[in-house]
């Protein structure tokens, strides 16, 4: 379910969690109980997850050219 951002005109700013087919409809105040417009803001977008360690092993995509060195380089294979 998303999370719509509402404006109370007297308690100010809360979010809550609501179907889609209810973004449009006023949602009371937790504190006051007035109906409250929402806000439209932008959407949040969680971070990227942090990119994975190097691999110890040789050039991992080596297969793909046919052979992988020692060295980690690859080589095409005639």
């Amino acid at each position: 379910m998303p999370l719509y951002d509402y404006r109370c005109a007297d308690c100010g700013d809360f979010r809550e969690f609501r179907s889609m087919a209810q973004s449009d409809v006023p949602y009371a105040c937790p504190v006051c109980g007035k109906p409250s417009d929402r806000l439209f803001t932008t959407p949040f977008l969680a971070p990227k997850a942090a990119p994975a360690a190097p691999s110890s092993r040789p050039f991992s995509q080596g297969a793909a050219f046919g052979h992988v060195c020692g060295h980690g380089c690859a080589h095409s294979v005639s």
